[in-house]
């Protein structure tokens, strides 16, 4: 009976400690990732789910070049810890029946920055970085004329490098609904928002990198052709987004909420080879929105 008793309270005492790590938030600003890019394998079309048909499969490559996406202010110091970085991202989809799409999405990076030199920290940063793998999934749950309704999961697991601005030191999850619009004249509009959750909270300066709400809001628009590079009108679209993140508060505490709009040009050259060229700026001023990004996408997908 003692060991049983034994074993109960220290089962019961490891659980309170893990809960215990798992909700006290993590006194590192390393431990996080700056690029808050999540553009779906297999789908040249936007910088998020928007519901785009992917065929049987896709396989997809995007080169991603990302400026200034964090800096800290303190007396007299301006420094950026990430300065630039360049991203090559690979990833594949699967089409499992009619409505449910599986991908798999993993970044890897070249960086410099000063880390937090002039901040008591004066390691390097170190230049090669893997990022975190992202598993997702997308579920179709309606068509209805011109609009379809989707939801979508995502799972990120730690494989990156959180000492180094580009890995997160525990998993985190997210659920988000997506809406697809198609209209007339080659016009087709999405909108997607949810929410993520973190299995551990990151103290960067004075803002608390926890639970956040996601949006996005997008489109797409053909353009007429262009002899002899664009045979169809369906061949080249331009496209414009805005990405969203609205931090948890907590504690006093609030979250980075950075915004960040795209402007880009989606072409086909041939119906299973997609390319999109997307640039982009932060709409404010805050952790994880980057002065510029660009980025180029390179998809095929098996129709």
């Amino acid at each position: 009976m003692r060991t049983l008793v034994s074993r109960i309270a220290f089962a019961l005492a490891f659980t309170f400690a893990f809960a215990t790590y798992a909700q006290t938030p993590l006194n590192r600003p390393e431990a996080i990732d700056v690029d808050r890019d999540q553009t779906p394998p297999g789908q040249a079309e936007l910088g998020f789910d928007g519901g785009g048909p992917i065929g049987d499969w896709a396989l997809g490559a995007e080169l991603g070049l990302l400026e200034h996406p964090i800096r800290f202010h303190t007396i007299g110091i301006k420094t950026y810890p990430v300065l630039r970085r360049e991203t090559l991202a690979l990833g594949g989809a699967l089409a499992l029946g009619d409505s449910v799409i599986i991908d798999a999405r993993m970044p890897m990076a070249h960086q410099v920055g000063q880390r937090l030199q002039y901040l008591g920290d004066d390691r390097p940063l170190d230049p090669w970085v893997p990022e975190d793998l992202t598993l997702g999934a997308r579920v179709h749950v309606m068509t209805r004329g011109p609009v379809a309704v989707f939801i979508r999961g995502d799972i990120t697991l730690p494989t990156g490098d959180d000492y180094d601005f580009a890995g997160e030191p525990n998993w985190s999850a997210a659920w988000m609904g997506i809406a697809r619009v198609t209209l007339p004249n080659d016009i087709m509009l999405a909108a997607t928002g949810g929410i993520r959750l973190r299995g551990r909270e990151v103290i960067v300066a004075d803002q608390l990198v926890g639970d956040e709400l996601l949006w996005s809001v997008g489109g797409t628009i053909g353009l007429p052709p262009f002899l002899p590079l664009w045979c169809k009108p369906e061949q080249l679209k331009a496209s414009l987004e805005v990405d969203g993140i609205v931090g948890d508060r907590v504690n006093h505490m609030t979250g980075p909420s950075p915004i960040e709009g795209r402007i880009g040009l989606v072409g086909r050259i041939r119906p299973q080879y997609g390319i999109a060229v997307r640039a982009g700026t932060h709409l404010d001023d805050d952790v994880g929105a980057p002065a510029f990004r660009l980025s180029i996408d390179l998809v095929y997908q098996s129709l």
